[in-house]
């Protein structure tokens, strides 16, 4: 695999959606949970949030993974960049290809002087041991009282 990482364009917005889809359903599983197709559109990117997303081509098998974050700001990291999607397709994972994704996000950060916020579900192990290797901390913790009993297996 020879991988090219880029800003991402309108022409990739099917597969960046298609591989939103497959990681909201992947999180979703971690708990029983099934997702609507309206939920899941829900999470879509358009147009005009390429700005800050990035794409993992491959010469033969198109984009295989893909970046999105943006500015932020708060008390307690200061200006920095949440990171609101990493997906690398299932079949391509442990190439690195996560690894160079983060990377242009890392040295954009860099550059201008800002932390990296993230965050992810509990139960998204390799997740959680992918950001401990790119050195991040944990900060906040997320409840939740499921009232509505929506997630069968918390």
């Amino acid at each position: 695999m020879r991988i090219v990482v880029r800003g991402a364009q309108e022409r990739d917005l099917e597969a960046i959606n298609g591989l939103t889809e497959d990681l909201h359903r992947y999180l979703a599983g971690l708990y029983g949970l099934e997702l609507s197709a309206e939920e899941l559109e829900d999470e879509h990117l358009d147009r005009d949030e390429l700005g800050d997303t990035y794409v993992a081509e491959d010469a033969e098998r198109g984009v295989v993974g893909y970046i999105s974050f943006s500015n932020g700001r708060d008390e307690w990291t200061g200006p920095h960049y949440a990171l609101e999607h990493l997906v690398v397709r299932e079949e391509c994972r442990g190439a690195g290809i996560a690894g160079m994704l983060f990377g242009v996000l890392l040295e954009r950060a860099k550059q201008e002087g800002k932390n990296i916020t993230t965050g992810t579900l509990a139960r998204n192990i390799g997740a959680l041991e992918f950001y401990q290797k790119m050195g991040f901390k944990p900060l906040t913790v997320g409840l939740l009282l499921d009232l509505k009993k929506r997630i069968p297996n918390l």
